[in-house]
């Protein structure tokens, strides 16, 4: 995913650690599942007090497509 220098200073992101975060999130999960990533997510979802907060941020920095598949997936996690 490019990152949108524009958006990433508005959202008030640190760039170094986005990427850190990217490359770590790529390390650990590439060739997973949907199904698999998704019981990831639930797991790790139930640890962070903030998302809510986290997913607000974040929403801005995705496309249109992107937005909609947050949407979905963070009603997932919140069933």
């Amino acid at each position: 995913m490019k990152i949108d220098e524009k958006k990433l200073k508005d959202a008030n992101v640190d760039k170094e650690k986005l990427k850190k975060m990217k490359e770590k999130v790529k390390k650990d999960y590439e060739g997973k599942s949907e199904d698999e990533l998704m019981e990831e997510l639930k797991k790790i979802s139930q640890k962070i007090d903030n998302k809510d907060k986290i997913l607000k941020k974040l929403k801005p920095l995705l496309n249109k497509k992107q937005q909609e598949k947050l949407d979905k997936i963070s009603k997932q996690l919140n069933k």
